[in-house]
């Protein structure tokens, strides 16, 4: 049986032990399944399902906290006087090799404010990604590759 059923299975034996079968419920079950799950392993550390579960949690933390520090300085831009953004076109060589990794990198990209995905080489492996906030193309790349598409790259392989 797989690890996620198994933690399904463990989230509805706690809904029905503390007799609610309520969202959040079922949630702290599902929470509390994954870490036992996590330390029920033949190999040493965390098992690989539960590393994939702490790779979600830190892609999802990155995220909302690009999303509030890029609003942030979005709205500082907009409510002070003169430019301080120095918008640019840059071209992002990606290591994503399906059209599902570039498709959810994109996505994540176009989600972010500040940022906005123009298009895709006919290749796929190049994106043309607008961007308001980077001092340097340098910067804006390791940016990409440390906060975005590495940690969505590991939830997808």
């Amino acid at each position: 049986m797989s690890a996620l059923l198994w933690n399904l299975v463990l989230a509805l034996l706690w809904g029905a032990v503390q007799d609610d079968m309520s969202l959040g419920t079922l949630a702290i079950g599902f929470v509390l399944g994954l870490v036992l799950l996590a330390f029920i392993s033949p190999q040493p550390g965390p098992s690989p399902y539960a590393r994939k579960w702490l790779d979600i949690l830190k892609l999802l933390g990155l995220f909302v906290r690009e999303v509030i520090t890029t609003n942030w300085r979005l709205a500082l831009e907009i409510a002070t006087p003169g430019i301080k953004s120095r918008p640019a076109i840059y071209a992002f060589e990606t290591e994503a090799r399906t059209e599902l990794e570039v498709t959810l990198l994109l996505l994540i990209i176009n989600f972010t404010p500040g940022s906005l995905g123009l298009e895709i080489s006919e290749d796929g492996k190049v994106l043309y990604i607008h961007n308001m906030f980077t001092t340097t193309r340098e910067a804006f790349i390791r940016n990409m590759r440390e906060n975005v598409e590495r940690p969505l790259l590991r939830v997808l392989r």
